[in-house]
């Protein structure tokens, strides 16, 4: 709904108002009465709808370990999701570590330590000439 639309219905609720307040004055005080009577009686028989709630209950809830966990009982629903997303979060950690292969820097740190060559040959200036005169 636009801004405009929203302004429009605004206006028609304020003029459906001021109409309603002024057909109010014009209502003589016996049928003010009446009205008033029959909205009493009316919510005098109003009741509200049960809500019904589902709820984990323990077996035996009458003993002793139903009365511990009595007062948790209201947390059961917040305790699952917790569950629930304490199982992903494991889940997931675990697919991370174990699924991927481990880094390229810890690859190469491991060829330079199991290598013959000590690592300052390495950094000499003429060792990529070497390895390719020599890998032939």
């Amino acid at each position: 709904m636009t801004t405009h639309d929203q302004q429009q219905n605004d206006a028609l609720a304020a003029r459906i108002a001021a109409l309603l307040d002024e057909s109010t004055k014009e209502i003589d005080s016996r049928t003010a009465d009446k009205l008033l009577t029959a909205r009493k009686e009316a919510l005098a028989h109003f009741q509200e709808a049960p809500q019904h709630a589902w709820a984990p209950v323990l077996a035996g809830r009458s003993g002793r370990f139903g009365r511990l966990l009595e007062p948790f009982s209201f947390n059961a629903r917040a305790a699952m999701a917790l569950l629930v997303l304490l199982a992903s979060l494991a889940g997931f950690v675990a697919w991370q570590s174990f699924g991927q292969p481990g880094s390229e820097i810890a690859e190469i740190d491991e060829a330079l330590l199991t290598d013959e060559l000590p690592i300052n040959a390495y950094l000499e200036k003429g060792f990529d000439s070497w390895v390719k005169r020599h890998a032939r």
